[in-house]
């Protein structure tokens, strides 16, 4: 909280692993977030479907405003459901999208990663395939659930430059999501190899934007948090050139690592992926 101070904000979306978390964030800093209810991806495979369904009937009497689910492949791997198992595009996982649809509730999802785990850390194919495939499944999941509000987590896995036109297709077909920022590392790493194109298409998006950094509350290294709104302010507002990412990016630590280079946003862009974007996505809803 301390950090966020220091950066300038002053209202978040705080994702919640209990209750327990969520009372007492809301009963320390009172109106300073808005809640979305956690469900981890691998509940769909062992806890089975009406186990979340259960969930997503109480969150808002629990004072929740939406649900996020981290769905990434590796949550197939904790429980070694096979690729084709369960999609999120299916008709069983259609059950989950319409009661949060009946109930109102928007969805933030993860659904796959950054192509450096497809080459180092998916390697397992009776587990997990390839990137291609789970973002047909992300894609599937905007086209059947056309009047869902979604936001889809990590610059919707597609923050690579050679996905930004997919990603755009995307944008240009389906009305009904948004992307955000997080994570600092992987968006700032991808982002900068191009930061021409990577700007252009920023711009030309504006409004489908929202800022986000991915930070998880381990423990008390202000180290962690600092680094990663440091990261997306350099990578958003300035012009730097190959400026060391200022923490370690594990998936560049053996290669020379991660630099940033700079998109100097016109900051009525930076007010809208800051602030605005945000406010107008999520109103109808708080």
């Amino acid at each position: 909280m301390d950090i966020q101070k220091d950066f300038g904000i002053t209202e978040a979306l705080l994702i919640c692993h209990s209750l327990d978390a969520k009372k007492y964030a809301e009963e320390r800093f009172p109106g300073r977030f808005i809640f979305a209810k956690y469900f981890s991806g691998s509940m769909r495979f062992g806890g089975g479907l009406e186990t979340i369904l259960k969930e997503i009937s109480t969150l808002k009497d629990e004072g929740y405003h939406l649900a996020k689910m981290q769905s990434a492949p590796v949550m197939r791997g904790r429980v070694s459901a096979s690729p084709d198992e369960l999609r999120m595009d299916d008709d069983e996982m259609a059950r989950m999208f319409d009661a949060m649809k009946d109930e109102n509730i928007p969805f933030l999802l993860h659904l796959s990663d950054p192509d450096t785990y497809y080459a180092k850390r998916y390697t397992d194919t009776t587990v997990y395939t390839s990137k291609e495939r789970d973002l047909n499944e992300l894609e599937g999941v905007l086209k059947r659930h056309e009047s869902m509000k979604l936001q889809l987590a990590h610059f919707a896995a597609q923050s690579e430059i050679h996905r930004l036109d997919n990603l755009a297709r995307w944008f240009d077909t389906y009305p009904n999501f948004n992307i955000d920022t997080s994570s600092a590392r992987w968006v700032s790493r991808e982002l900068s190899k191009d930061p021409k194109r990577a700007r252009e298409f920023i711009i030309k998006y504006q409004d489908r934007i929202v800022f986000g950094t991915d930070c998880v509350t381990w423990g008390p290294d202000r180290s962690y948090y600092e680094g990663r709104y440091l990261a997306l302010r350099l990578l958003l507002e300035t012009a730097v050139e190959h400026k060391p990412l200022p923490f370690i990016d594990a998936d560049t630590v053996d290669t020379g690592g991660t630099f940033i280079n700079g998109l100097n946003l016109p900051k009525d862009v930076l007010q809208k992926i800051y602030w605005q974007n945000a406010k107008d996505f999520y109103a109808k809803f708080v």
